[in-house]
């Protein structure tokens, strides 16, 4: 897209040139090649606008490199999953019973074992920080932040869609994921490893 740019910005200097520099003294202007620059310009920027509409977000496809329940990377683009909060990979929750197991290695790995070798799309909606993009990310039709979050292995986030606080109204009624047993809060974790 910058090639375009840069040929359309070069069009309009040109053409801006001929229309407002005069030529040498004694040398009539020559116009008849102006139209078909202007032409050749007014085509060059509708294809830089048409090809990249203002705020429309780059979809990323691909296969996806878990990096914990709320983040993976796509073809080396990390992107967290917009609407839930998950524990970090090196947490650690209480089952039933308040004995410690691995809850964050355990969600990450569901996390891999749903997405398997399905290629994953995610439609970025914002940054979470300076490099990571936020996206909703669909693997198989699914929706992986809805589908974390009702399997409990998440919580909604605050600006999470209602689907996402149904499904985990539900998850934590029937005491699934994280709702089995005691955690922290993930938001808490996250603030935490920042």
């Amino acid at each position: 897209m910058s090639l375009l740019l840069g040929l359309v910005l070069t069009g309009i200097a040109a053409v801006a040139g001929t229309v407002l520099c005069p030529p040498a003294a004694g040398r009539p202007i020559d116009r008849d090649g102006l139209p078909g620059l202007a032409l050749a310009v007014a085509l060059a920027a509708l294809a830089v606008i048409t090809s990249h509409p203002a705020g429309a977000a780059e979809r990323l496809t691909g296969r996806a490199r878990i990096i914990d329940g709320a983040t993976l990377a796509i073809d080396g683009v990390p992107v967290a999953l917009s609407g839930i909060v998950a524990p970090a990979a090196d947490a650690t929750c209480s089952d039933a019973r308040e004995v410690p197991y691995a809850c964050g290695h355990r969600i990450q790995a569901a996390l891999a074992a749903r997405i398997g070798a399905e290629a994953v799309t995610c439609t970025p909606s914002g940054r979470e920080d300076g490099r990571t993009a936020t996206a909703t990310c669909l693997a198989g039709g699914t929706d992986l932040g809805e589908w974390m979050v009702a399997q409990g292995y998440a919580v909604p986030a605050r600006e999470a869609p209602s689907a996402y606080r149904a499904a985990g109204d539900r998850a934590w009624g029937r005491r699934l994921g994280l709702w089995g047993g005691v955690f922290t809060d993930p938001a808490g974790w996250r603030q935490a490893a920042r």
